[in-house]
């Protein structure tokens, strides 16, 4: 063999060799990237995981509040029901008397 053949042939090894190392970077890079995006995976789950149960806490705490004031509401509206109701027997009771006093008063006369 000459040395042009021999240099052809060793070039040859050369590029062999680069690609081989290229090709064992990309595939380590490749495998870098992959982990990365499943560990981006698993932080995205978790953050739609507490996201979800945020929203339900709020719901719920929204519910509970809203249970509360229909309740102190209900309870404010039951009292100024039995105030007036009170007060509306208080009145008939006064006319009743007074329409007592009157028809006694006429039998007196």
């Amino acid at each position: 063999m000459s040395n042009t053949q021999e240099a052809y042939i060793q070039t040859l090894k050369q590029i062999k060799n680069a690609e081989d190392s290229a090709e064992k970077e990309i595939e380590a890079r490749k495998s870098e990237v992959e982990e990365e995006i499943r560990n981006m995976q698993i932080q995205i789950e978790k953050l739609i995981e507490a996201s979800k149960a945020d929203g339900e806490n709020v719901v719920i705490k929204s519910i509970e509040e809203s249970r509360r004031k229909a309740l102190a509401e209900a309870e404010s509206i039951m009292k100024e029901a039995e105030i007036k109701s009170k007060n509306i027997s208080a009145q008939v009771n006064n006319q009743t008397i007074q329409r007592i006093i009157d028809v006694l008063l006429r039998g007196v006369e």
